[in-house]
């Protein structure tokens, strides 16, 4: 597994020269970009290619992204404007849809392999029309995504919906070519209450990972090994199927950007890399 860094951790920072710095300098040379303005101008073609020559310019390189759930970091944090594909009013799912498949063109820009895409948010009740409006949404954004040459990911929330059996049922019902695939947020699975049986759930169609800790029951984003993942069982059972893939470092900002991108790598991405370091020796992580 390719151990790589969501820019989500410097989410309250725009991606300029001292994160970039601070980013090139942490260990890690592969990303997660985490598409929300002002952080990254993905709706700006122009200044999305001056963002990929930065990235490239400081050896680092976007493999996937994580598709837009909101319009900005202010529109959330100031109005908690947000997007969802199962939201009750259809312009707005069509507002998400249409982020969504934007961001999977914004993906391809990037040089990106992958988006990762939310249906819905935590907690969200997958009552009467909202499974069919999930499956619509990835029906839709589908095409886009083979079009675009970006593999689409659906990535299990904390919701009964998005459990890693429901989100293989279906895109077994709308993807009969197998294209898409799981992001499997090993996070989110822990607070479920089964982190190894959601890794299992998630084996048909798994293709990607996110990874943090948490105590099992809030949804923290902690550096793996802070929390009480068993991260040896989880760990030895992917190497037992040659899991190859990615596994994104989705940490988080907890001074929400009151800390400058140099001492959120000191403080979130070292711990990581104690991480990666310590089931290196093990044997367990290339």
């Amino acid at each position: 597994m390719e151990l790589t860094v969501s820019t989500h951790l410097w989410v309250h920072h725009g991606l300029e020269a001292d994160a970039l710095a601070a980013f090139e300098g942490c260990g890690f040379c592969g990303s997660e970009v985490w598409l929300a303005e002002p952080h990254v101008p993905w709706r700006n073609e122009r200044a999305l290619g001056v963002f990929r020559r930065k990235l490239e310019d400081a050896g680092i390189q976007a493999g996937t992204v994580h598709l837009p759930f909101y319009p900005s970091v202010p529109a959330l944090k100031e109005h908690g404007h947000k997007w969802s594909v199962l939201d009750d009013a259809r312009s707005d799912r069509r507002d998400a849809i249409e982020g969504a498949a934007e961001g999977l063109r914004a993906a391809a820009a990037l040089g990106a392999d992958a988006g990762v895409l939310h249906l819905g948010w935590p907690h969200d009740s997958w009552q009467g029309d909202q499974p069919q409006w999930a499956r619509e949404a990835v029906a839709e954004l589908l095409p886009v995504a083979r079009a675009c040459g970006v593999q689409l990911l659906l990535e299990n929330i904390i919701s009964t919906g998005t459990r890693c059996a429901e989100l293989v049922k279906l895109l077994d019902e709308v993807d009969s070519a197998a294209e898409a695939g799981i992001c499997l947020d090993l996070g989110h699975a822990h607070v479920l209450g089964g982190v190894v049986e959601e890794l299992e759930a998630a084996l048909p169609r798994l293709a990607h990972l996110h990874v943090h800790d948490n105590d099992g029951q809030e949804d923290s984003h902690l550096a793996p090994g802070r929390g009480t993942i068993p991260w040896r069982e989880v760990l030895t059972r992917l190497q037992s199927i040659g899991y190859s893939g990615r596994g994104a470092l989705e940490l988080r900002d907890f001074s929400k950007g009151k800390d400058a991108p140099g001492e959120l790598v000191r403080a979130e991405v070292n711990a990581a890399l104690h991480f990666q370091k310590h089931w290196q020796a093990e044997g367990l992580l290339p």
